[in-house]
């Protein structure tokens, strides 16, 4: 029988990719039986939800629970998702499949925990013993389209570590600003990422955050400072529940398909009220300080008697570098932003959807606020979705200022979601589903071949339509109507 050298070759490898599975597996299999005992002394027996989480775990702990897999899609072996031995008997893959009789058994013996201990390991080796952080860019389409992550936090370091494993890249850009009322632990172990990975900033002086969105803002706009001459294509305004649904070639694909339009939650019924600020403000621009000096607006009266028209939407968003580089190097927003930062309800949710919709200020990426109310062009906002509902609607049965709660029963649903982030999983509730789904993911990121996303699903968003044919159409009326269609 003939055998060309192809064949050969391809056996070759195979016979190779067989030998690593043996070595991984002979590995695991020794330090499962030389760390059983040790393990099972440092578990102690208790409601870990009313506790610190993982006080046995130490860095010769975490070195002894790091298991190898071979990723063929990386040509090496890495660790796998680290996951704490009290989950160890939860079934992720059930869960994710959808199996509806295991569902019903997790549901009433969820995996919750408030925080992690004091002790628990941060070093850098440590971090990197809980996952996989590649030197280098995973793809050429990667390494040529950078994107950056702006995010306000305040709880459960863990999560957040997870989540920043899921996003990370090396040519990626991340920056953290803490809430001053996190518990110093908190911050300490935030700010600890900064000293392990290059690309990660943290803003320094820290402000007060809460549910109203005081200061959240004024925190996009330190990050975007931060920021400010790094490489990137799109950043991305985010908080500290929102989980990716989308690997970093799935949102490098997609950001691609925008072009430089802008993703934000423009004419939504549901948030575009109330609109809360201080009733002695003034928003003329005249009163805004926001042109530079040398900006010839400022000689236009037309401009500066006019007033800056209030829109509103979620704070999250995407928006293009030419956006972000304008409002920190063009305009001066610092007057605006402290104006907006009263304190009262959902103030955070005016700022970026107000001044992406200005016709004066013209922020590369902007829509007119005329077209913007049109509520269709929020069904095709998807830079993050929360599900609002009642008790009885939500699947979880876990209502939290009105957002139910991701748990077990959300996980088979969140695969097909089109949508980049999800709010959100909560530990004190369900840990063991975000772990789940942090795990599903990064199992898709490392582990599986990439698939194509199907570029319909955003091609059809107004958003995009309407930077298609801004420059080219010059009645709005039709502008509106060509990107509804």
């Amino acid at each position: 029988m003939y055998i060309n050298n192809y064949s050969i070759f391809a056996t070759i490898i195979f016979i190779f990719i067989l030998f690593e599975f043996f070595l991984i597996s002979l590995n695991s299999n020794q330090q499962t039986s030389s760390k059983s005992e040790e393990i099972h002394y440092y578990l102690p027996e208790y409601n870990y939800s009313e506790k610190y989480y993982l006080e046995y775990l130490t860095p010769e702990i975490l070195e002894g629970e790091v298991r190898l897999r071979y990723s063929l899609k990386l040509g090496k072996a890495i660790p796998t998702f680290w996951k704490s031995q009290y989950l160890r008997n939860l079934d992720c893959k059930k869960l994710l499949r959808g199996d509806q009789a295991y569902v019903n058994e997790a549901r009433q013996t969820r995996h919750k925990y408030k925080f992690v201990s004091d002790s628990f390991p941060v070093s850098c080796s440590d971090i990197q013993m809980r996952g996989y952080y590649p030197n280098e860019s995973m793809s050429k389409e990667e390494a040529e389209y950078p994107l950056a992550f702006a995010i306000n936090v305040f709880h459960d370091y863990l999560k957040i570590e997870q989540y920043f494993l899921l996003m990370y890249a090396p040519q990626n850009q991340f920056c953290y600003a803490i809430d001053k009322k996190s518990s110093p632990d908190f911050k300490k172990k935030v700010r600890n990422l900064a000293k392990c990975f290059t690309n990660v900033h943290v803003v320094e002086k820290e402000y007060p955050m809460d549910h109203t969105g005081v200061n959240g803002n004024l925190y996009n706009y330190e990050c975007m400072k931060l920021l400010n001459g790094k490489n990137y294509k799109y950043l991305f305004i985010l908080q500290n529940d929102d989980v990716p649904l989308k690997t970093n070639r799935e949102l490098v694909q997609i950001m691609k398909l925008y072009n430089g339009s802008v993703d934000m939650d423009f004419g939504n019924s549901f948030t575009n009220h109330p609109i809360n600020i201080a009733k002695n403000v003034s928003l003329k621009y005249k009163d805004l300080n926001i042109f530079r000096e040398g900006d010839k607006r400022l000689e236009d009266p037309k401009v500066m008697n006019s007033k800056l028209m209030v829109q509103k939407g979620f704070l999250e968003a995407a928006l293009p570098k030419e956006a972000v580089d304008y409002v920190v190097n063009v305009l001066n927003i610092s007057t605006l932003i402290n104006n907006l930062n009263s304190g009262l309800p959902y103030t955070d949710e005016i700022f970026w959807p107000t001044i992406m919709t200005s016709p004066e200020l013209q922020v590369p990426g902007w829509q007119h606020y005329k077209c913007s109310k049109n509520k269709k062009f929020s069904y095709f906002y998807y830079t993050r979705r929360s599900i609002y509902t009642t008790y009885k609607k939500c699947l979880s049965k876990s209502v939290r200022h009105g957002v139910c709660l991701f748990g077990v029963e959300v996980l088979h649903n969140l695969k097909s979601w089109p949508q980049f982030f999800g709010n959100k999983f909560y530990s004190e509730f369900d840990a063991g589903a975000s772990i789940c789904w942090s795990e599903y993911m990064y199992e898709k990121k490392f582990f599986e071949f990439d698939k194509k996303i199907d570029e319909s699903i955003y091609t059809k968003s107004p958003l995009i339509k309407y930077q298609k044919y801004k420059d080219n159409v010059t009645d709005l009326n039709v502008l509106c109507d060509l990107a509804l269609k």
